[in-house]
């Protein structure tokens, strides 16, 4: 068995939850999860979400107006 699926088995419910959201979750979660820590996470860890935030969104692909 692999690490990663090691870690995955051992860590709490919730943890392996929002782990597996993340990866194979649609890009929605990944900002709404972020935006989360953003505003509630002081500090250093907060300036990272909000730095995930501001990658995420500068690359994800552009949509086009809807007619």
């Amino acid at each position: 068995m692999s690490t990663a699926v090691q870690v995955l088995l051992s860590a709490p419910v919730p943890i392996a939850a929002v782990a597996l959201s993340l990866r194979y979750g649609p890009s929605a979660l990944v900002f709404l999860i972020a935006g989360i820590v953003a505003v509630l996470a002081p500090g250093k860890r907060g300036d990272r979400a909000l730095a995930v935030l501001r990658l995420v969104r500068s690359s994800a692909p552009r949509r086009g107006k809807r007619t």
